[in-house]
């Protein structure tokens, strides 16, 4: 979970980043980017979360026995 929290954190300031250079070019404006950036670093902890939860299901699943003929 700590590694999860560390890349997020990363995300969160290369978005930052990002989008005040976007700002400072006039490509979005200050509000937009206060919304944009939540909204990104939601949808890929969403994601995140999603890809996690499967994975673990999946290696939990128990192999079925291959048929003896």
């Amino acid at each position: 979970m700590k590694n999860k929290d560390t890349i997020l954190s990363v995300i969160r300031h290369v978005l930052t980043f990002g989008g005040g250079f976007l700002v400072a070019k006039g490509v979005v404006s200050d509000s937009a980017l206060a919304t944009l950036i939540p909204a990104l670093v939601a949808a890929v902890g969403a994601v995140w979360g999603a890809a996690d939860e499967f994975l673990a299901a999946r290696k939990a699943a128990p192999v079925p026995a291959a048929p003896v003929a």
